[in-house]
């Protein structure tokens, strides 16, 4: 009997575990809309820093009362579930990340969609030396489902230096030979929301459209471009910080590789309206 019982407890145990390990690799928050599922990019083997936070606790908020909290850590190089052919594990010294990944998009060629998010770097947040990028959202490609799809991006917004200076930018894999778009210099970006909505016509040609709102005002419109990385007809969403080529840090100085933290706000997935659709635009 006694033989029986703690083996009934062992199982609860189990079931608690794994119940508990599963929630944690979930994401629920009112400030994401138009998603199906959301994880937590990674999530094995670090600390998750990814949190809801109020307004009323003083933190900023762009919309409603709460926003996302992304904060990572030099330690915060996580591992996959395992079912992934992709690379399973960040490696320590080069890479760390805090990110939610959101719906695996499929057959995107030929459609319309629209994107949008507030972000909000904190006062505390420095950019990185030593040829390090910060990645702050990007539309990564699926390339383990489709043979001969690269493993970038469609399109990523990030901090990296740009004409000499630390900027916010976004750029392109799939659109070779177009600039990057700047959206703003990072020390005129901390201690504000800043709005983004990106409005695509995904292509796998030269016929793609792409523009860039930033604060419901036109600062790109990128016509005739390649909008999907070659052979690739999918790709998802991911939001939060992800730092590379940080190894210069742990090369030579590991203690000084920075925290950063950054807030975003109302996340959205959609489809244009009526109105919005590229041929009412023209």
């Amino acid at each position: 009997m006694e033989l029986i019982k703690k083996f009934i407890s062992i199982i609860i145990i189990s079931l608690i575990f794994f119940s508990s390990n599963a929630i944690a690799k979930k994401f629920k928050s009112k400030d994401i809309k138009g998603f199906k599922k959301v994880n937590i990019s990674m999530p094995n083997k670090k600390v998750n820093r990814i949190k809801e936070v109020k307004k009323s606790d003083g933190f900023p908020v762009y919309e409603g009362n709460t926003s996302i909290q992304f904060t990572v850590n030099r330690e915060d190089a996580g591992c996959g579930d395992g079912t992934s052919k992709d690379l399973e594990c960040d490696g320590k010294g080069n890479r760390s990340r805090q990110e939610l990944t959101f719906d695996r998009e499929k057959k995107l060629n030929n459609k319309e969609h629209i994107y949008e998010f507030a972000i909000y770097f904190d006062e505390s947040y420095e950019s990185l030396e030593k040829r390090a990028v910060v990645v702050l959202v990007q539309h990564h490609t699926q390339k383990y489902k489709q043979k001969g799809c690269h493993s970038c991006c469609n399109f990523w917004f990030a901090d990296s230096k740009y004409k000499g200076e630390h900027q916010y930018t976004w750029q392109s894999r799939s659109a070779n030979g177009v600039d990057p778009v700047v959206i703003d210099k990072i020390k005129d970006l901390k201690g504000k929301w800043t709005h983004l909505k990106l409005h695509i016509l995904w292509k796998k040609d030269d016929t793609g459209r792409f523009v860039i709102y930033k604060n419901n005002k036109v600062i790109a419109d990128l016509k005739n471009i390649k909008t999907l990385a070659d052979t690739c007809n999918s790709g998802y969403l991911k939001v939060g910080i992800y730092r590379h080529r940080t190894i210069g840090y742990w090369n030579s100085d590991w203690e000084s590789l920075p925290d950063q933290t950054v807030y975003y706000d109302s996340i959205v997935s959609r489809k244009p309206k009526k109105s919005e659709r590229f041929k009412k635009l023209n």
